[in-house]
């Protein structure tokens, strides 16, 4: 008989997490083994034994950072995982257009068809939506303040508005090659086409597709990005800025100037870094193509996954 195993954070979404569980267990009977996340367990390493122990799926109640973690630590297996979507901007299942309802997300997590995805690795960190460098890096807490509605977090924050400049950036992107140096404000590299809180930056792109994707902000500063940010949420580009994106497999970056680096939210260092694509990651339960599904709501809309082209 298949066991599966579920990782869940019985705190996201207010709680609507940890309301799943009766319905689950009733659901699964004996089938089920359910770790509720907290601060002293080791959900990660939890889930990487159930996978190496046979059990056929694991499931992640929680939010993209839960996903993250789990699926981190899943890496180099074949066992499935499904996700059901409980955070605050909930990122990666509005890409792979997961549903809203949670059941529904459930019973596709349990039985659909598993997918490859791509992740990408930074010196020891996993991510699965993407990574800022520079202004990008500086102003993600501005991002989520503003969609967790923590105001106050906004005002604390010190941002020099009027003293932007650009940097200088030497690139290379899948060396050997020839090294290129740009001047930008910030960059950003992207799994998924939206990030963050709702911020649609790479618009087309797919997690399934195994290069991932560095865009160069060349003129965009504190003030442009914020007044952007609408726009950016809606897929638009904004004004007042050029950009340029160059698909990757692996990426070195460096600069004299120490800027900041964030991936999937987590400031992780500063510059120089290494960026190196992981094709065929995992395996994630994802809808068949025209299934109706409940629709998730207008603040976690993104584009619907690009067809990739077959080479």
């Amino acid at each position: 008989m298949d066991k599966i195993a579920v990782v869940m954070n019985p705190s996201s979404g207010r709680g609507l997490a940890a309301q799943l569980e009766p319905w689950l267990r009733l659901r699964l009977r004996d089938r089920v083994e359910i770790l509720k996340v907290s601060p002293d367990i080791d959900a990660a390493k939890w889930a990487r034994q159930k996978a190496e122990a046979g059990y056929s799926r694991v499931l992640v109640i929680g939010g993209d950072g839960t996903f993250r973690s789990v699926g981190a630590a899943l890496i180099g297996t074949e066992t499935p995982i499904g996700l059901v979507s409980c955070g605050t901007n909930n990122n990666i299942a509005a890409h792979c257009g997961l549903p809203h309802d949670h059941h529904e997300a459930v019973e596709i997590a349990l039985s659909e068809e598993p997918q490859w995805v791509s992740a990408g690795r930074i010196g020891d960190y996993v991510f699965f939506e993407g990574a800022g460098i520079g202004l990008e890096a500086d102003l993600w807490p501005v991002g989520e303040a503003f969609v967790r509605h923590r105001f106050r977090d906004i005002l604390e924050t010190p941002l020099k508005l009027a003293g932007d400049r650009s940097v200088e950036l030497t690139l290379e992107i899948d060396p050997p090659s020839e090294r290129q140096t740009i001047k930008a404000f910030t960059m950003t590299i992207s799994n998924t086409p939206v990030t963050g809180a709702h911020l649609n930056l790479a618009p087309g792109i797919d997690i399934r597709d195994p290069k991932l994707y560095l865009t160069v902000y060349h003129d965009l500063g504190r003030l442009k990005l914020m007044a952007s940010a609408h726009a950016l949420s809606q897929g638009h580009k904004g004004h007042g800025y050029t950009t340029t994106r160059y698909p990757f497999m692996r990426l070195k970056v460096q600069s004299e100037y120490p800027c900041h680096v964030h991936a999937d939210g987590t400031l992780i260092g500063t510059l120089p870094i290494e960026v190196v694509s992981i094709p065929k990651a995992i395996r994630v339960a994802l809808p068949p193509p025209g299934a109706l599904l409940t629709p998730r709501p207008p603040d976690e809309v993104a584009l619907q996954p690009a067809l990739i082209e077959k080479s």
